[in-house]
């Protein structure tokens, strides 16, 4: 199972479930432990390795309690941030001294359904004038311009 944490000045603020549109008993069952192995893991491989202070990170929980980095993103707007919100995991920092907070989905009325998605989030909003309506109007005309006859083209 995969799970994205999130890092701010070079401090483990949050770790979330990153499939958040799917409830896994067995999670409320090891959360205790998981978020052991998630402190462990970044105090011991993670923190103070990197230039950058503010990223987050994916990592993957295999099913005997071995963890794997799989890859690492930045900080802020082109990351999704699972069952956190930007300005909750900003309010998570200057609230705890120590610690982290560890979300996941607690039941099958928790689930998140919208999140799984890969695209930016400006591409998410499709009012006019948004990232995807400027998109789109970019790809019809490229294929307007593809399309026309050499007579056109002049």
């Amino acid at each position: 199972m995969e799970f994205r944490c999130f890092v701010r000045g070079d401090r483990l603020v949050g770790v979330s479930q990153r499939e958040v549109t799917a409830y896994y008993p067995v999670l409320t069952e090891r959360k205790d432990n998981l978020e052991d192995l998630f402190l462990d893991f970044f105090l011991t491989n993670i923190k103070g390795r990197f230039k950058s202070e503010n990223y987050t990170l994916v990592i993957y929980v295999t099913k005997d309690g071995r963890l794997k980095l799989l890859d690492f993103n930045p900080w802020g707007a082109f990351t999704l941030p699972s069952l956190f919100t930007w300005d909750e995991l900003e309010q998570l920092l200057r609230e705890k001294d120590d610690g982290f907070e560890f979300r996941i989905v607690k039941s099958n009325c928790a689930v998140r359904p919208g999140l799984k998605t890969a695209v930016p989030y400006d591409y998410l909003d499709t009012s006019p004038g948004s990232g995807w309506d400027q998109f789109l109007r970019n790809a019809n005309e490229e294929l307007l311009r593809q399309t026309r006859s050499p007579e056109e083209k002049q």
